[in-house]
Formats: structure tokens, sequence, C-alpha cells
């Protein structure tokens, strides 16, 4: 869906070695198929500039909650003027301090359906099964997405996931 939406992202080389090199260590699938996406060519893993890896050592350094992949995204993101996709409160707290727009998993699934990418069930299977492998959400947040879900799969528009798409 990443492919369908974005055609392309592009991944710093610390969350290649996240998640590809330390995911195929440890047998977890998400790593090959990440690992697929490079061949494929549609991630693309970037080398940070010595500035970019200045500025993310001083954002670890500084904030020591945000690990290491995520201060070169941020920093990134900074660089390039891309869209930051980012779970991680805390990276995202000082993503938005540099100004930048942050979306994340929940964003993704949204406009997944908007764009037609995913069938509402399909947007709702998904939003449980991340909760049920451990993505951790509000449950009221939750649940609005869930209405939203439904509500835009049985009007068959996106209006009234408009709030949620920001």
């Amino acid at each position: 869906m990443l492919k369908e939406l974005y055609g392309s992202i592009l991944i710093p080389e610390e969350v290649y070695k996240e998640t590809v090199v330390r995911g195929l260590a440890e047998g977890f699938a998400d790593a090959l198929a990440v690992n697929e996406a490079i061949k494929e060519g549609w991630i693309t893993v970037s080398t940070p500039t010595e500035s970019d890896k200045e500025l993310s050592r001083r954002i670890v350094e500084h904030a020591p909650e945000v690990h290491k992949g995520e201060a070169e995204a941020i920093t990134m993101a900074r660089r390039t003027g891309l869209p930051l996709l980012m779970d991680e409160a805390s990276g995202r707290a000082v993503a938005e301090t540099f100004g930048l727009r942050v979306r994340g998993t929940v964003y993704v699934v949204l406009r997944g359906l908007k764009e037609g990418c995913l069938r509402g069930e399909e947007a709702k299977e998904t939003m449980l099964r991340l909760v049920e492998k451990g993505f951790r959400i509000e449950p009221r947040l939750l649940s609005r997405i869930l209405r939203a879900i439904e509500a835009h799969t049985t009007e068959g528009r996106g209006g009234s996931m408009s709030g949620l798409l920001r």
C-alpha cells in the first residue's frame, strides 16, 4: 500500500540497519518485505550527510528516548522536505519542533481506504491486527477510527474521515 500511495520511499541508513539487517538476523517477516522493496527499487536507502549525522547525534544526545534511526529520519526529512512517516511519540514530538509534518500508521491506513487501496473491512481488520500485534493506540481513538471507517464504507465517501486525515 505504501508503494501505491507514495510511489517511492526513502529511508535513512540507520533505519535500514534496524529494520532489515537486525530484522533478518532475528527472523522478522517485515524485514524480508522491506528488503524485497529495496531490491525492487521503490524503497531507497539514503546515506546521511555529515550535517545530518551531526544533527542526529545532537537529537539523540538531548532526547535519548529518540533512537538513532528516528533521528536520522527526522534530519533527512528536514533536509529533503519529504513527508515523515513515524509512529514513535518521542520522535514525532522532536520532528514537530523542527516544523515537520509527521504522519503515522493510522494515517496511512485511512488514506489507503480513502484512495481505494483498501476496502472498509480490510481497513478495520488492519487496525485490529495492528493492535493485536502490539500497536499502541488509545481505546477511544481506536473506536473513533473504526466508526469513521464504517461511516466511510456505508456512505461511500470520505467526509467522515476528514478530521482524522489532517
